[in-house]
């Protein structure tokens, strides 16, 4: 009878002992995983709801998230579409518990030139603030470049015209703290 009961016990700490390192085995696993996801990827997994993003100049920005792409954000906020540089997110609060990676790099999304080109195809009419918080453009994007685009600089409630801009602007993309547009702006993109 105590031999019954000798071997019942090592065999359940033997199940427990496989089921302990089964359950090391899956943590381990999940750890590697995550260390493999990149923000952008987790904040693709968060599409459609509101995040809370912490900026540069220590603004929050509330934020429903549209558009991910390989390094920015968009979505709406009170004030319209808002497109935030990955460069520009100090922090992001809000459920980020899923992610979705592209299977190809493509899926990713459009670079950035290419959201400030479709932009400025649109002839939209933006505000751009800087890296500590100041408006460093207001106006329609005339050019993008590698690394830059230009700004017809106006009023975002007048119609881009050559009676009412007051000059351009030529701003580096590093500068952007975020750029702020119509809430139809990030529809397609």
């Amino acid at each position: 009878m105590r031999w019954n009961d000798l071997f019942a016990d090592l065999e359940a700490q033997l199940e427990f002992g496989r089921w302990q390192s089964a359950e090391q085995d899956a943590a381990e696993l999940t750890r590697g995983m995550w260390a493999e996801l990149s923000l952008m990827d987790r904040l693709r997994g968060a599409l459609g709801q509101q995040v809370r993003v912490v900026l540069q100049d220590g603004r929050i920005q509330v934020l429903q998230l549209r558009s991910v792409g390989p390094t920015w954000v968009g979505g709406h906020a009170e004030s319209g579409a808002v497109l935030i540089s990955r460069d520009a997110i100090l922090g992001v609060e809000g459920h980020l518990q899923r992610a979705t990676v592209p299977s190809r790099p493509l899926q990713a999304g459009p670079s950035m030139a290419s959201i400030y080109r479709s932009l400025g195809r649109r002839r939209e009419a933006l505000q751009v603030l800087g890296r500590h918080g100041d408006v460093v453009a207001e106006g329609t994007i005339d050019r993008v470049g590698k690394d830059h685009f230009d700004v017809a600089m106006h009023a975002r409630d007048e119609f881009r015209r050559a009676a009412v801009v007051q000059g351009v602007r030529v701003v580096p993309f590093e500068a952007v703290l975020l750029v702020r547009a119509s809430p139809m702006s990030l529809n397609d993109m």
